[in-house]
């Protein structure tokens, strides 16, 4: 499984408050940039127990240029990291908006069968001096493997021991499987090669995301690949960091996403408003109460568009997970099938399950 860095609190200059003897200009104490990290799973459930070597760095903000960087050690056992970077003058603080980056190593967080990194790089929200921590957010920027020419995808999350909008492993693999699709290197699947590689197109391909989170799969999805339209779905709650993603998206020429709130228990009649051809289902399958809704929506959306495909990645976390397989079968669907690796400790690889489902009265070869 891979681990993710999470500030626990947030990056923020941290003065100590002077006493009555120093009051003076030239006496004035230090600032330092502090933070607490941890380096978890996506479910928060499991801390890395290897030691890892890290590196601080305050940067400025914009434009992006590094001020300061600091090595550090996260230690096998360790749950949490405190950080204490300076000292550093008033002065200097005050000049500057500032961002703060951890990361492993490497430089690049590049998503690929062979390139995934076991630790997961993050980079703070803007904060200031004499001002609030930063907010409880952690931007991640990832390189396609494949693609030399798309852009770095950048996708913020929340942070801390969360579950709630943030990056799970299972839309990693969505997005190496997707680009290895795109660009003919898959070879299980070849219906879903077929579709992504098209060219050129008579009309944009229609993706729908169920459960989008924080938007990671579609707007990866029109990041890599051009003429393609996204709707993003999911409950109320996660509109407002979706939106944020979307605005700082990068995506190829004529590609969109569009977000709609989305209820699985209260589905509209036309979703998407035209014939849908491929809908985006990533680690939605941990619930079981929620699996005959998750299921009888994708009934409805492939009811109204039959050629439509369906990609589900999960990775397994408990036995219930199984009613999923169930249900599509109930409800018709049948699958080819594949996994994804992505790295664990110890040079060990986790597998992340991939399945293309469409109707069953279609001809699968």
């Amino acid at each position: 499984m891979v681990y993710y860095i999470r500030f626990l609190k947030p990056p923020k200059f941290h003065q100590e408050k002077k006493n009555a003897k120093q009051s003076r200009p030239q006496q004035k104490k230090p600032v330092f940039i502090t933070a607490l990290i941890c380096i978890t799973t996506d479910l928060g459930d499991d801390f890395l127990a290897e030691d890892v070597d890290l590196v601080a760095t305050w940067a400025q903000r914009s434009p992006r240029e590094t001020i300061d960087q600091s090595s550090l050690k996260w230690q096998a056992g360790a749950r949490q990291l405190s950080i204490s970077m300076g000292p550093y003058s008033i002065d200097h603080v005050s000049q500057h908006e500032a961002v703060f980056q951890i990361r492993a190593q490497t430089m690049q967080d590049i998503l690929g069968i062979d390139t995934t990194p076991l630790v997961i790089s993050g980079c703070s929200a803007p904060f200031k001096w004499q001002s609030e921590p930063a907010e409880k957010l952690i931007q991640r920027e990832f390189s396609i493997a494949a693609g030399q020419s798309i852009p770095s995808l950048r996708i913020w999350e929340e942070t801390g021991n969360s579950i709630a909008r943030h990056i799970w492993d299972a839309a990693l693999a969505s997005i190496i499987f997707l680009d290895q699709s795109i660009n003919g290197t898959a070879t299980a699947i070849p219906i879903l090669s077929q579709l992504l590689k098209v060219k050129p197109r008579s009309s944009a391909l229609q993706a729908v995301e169920l459960g989008a989170g924080c938007g990671i799969v579609g707007i990866a999805l029109a990041t890599m690949l051009d003429h393609c339209n996204v709707l993003l779905t999911d409950l109320p709650e996660v509109e407002k960091i979706v939106t944020r993603n979307m605005d700082e998206a990068r995506l190829q020429p004529f590609s969109s996403v569009r977000y709609q709130n989305l209820d699985w228990d209260e589905p509209p009649s036309d979703l998407c408003g035209q014939p849908i051809d491929l809908i985006l289902v990533s680690d939605c399958t941990y619930n079981a109460d929620s699996l005959p809704t998750l299921v009888s929506v994708l009934d409805r959306l492939v009811r109204t568009s039959p050629d439509a495909l369906v990609l589900v990645a999960l990775k397994r976390r408990h036995e219930s997970e199984a009613v999923f397989f169930d249900l599509m079968k109930s409800a018709a669907f049948i699958a080819q099938q594949t996994t994804v690796p992505l790295p664990s400790q110890h040079d060990q690889n986790d597998t992340i399950e991939l399945y293309c489902y469409r109707r069953e009265q279609d001809d699968v070869s």
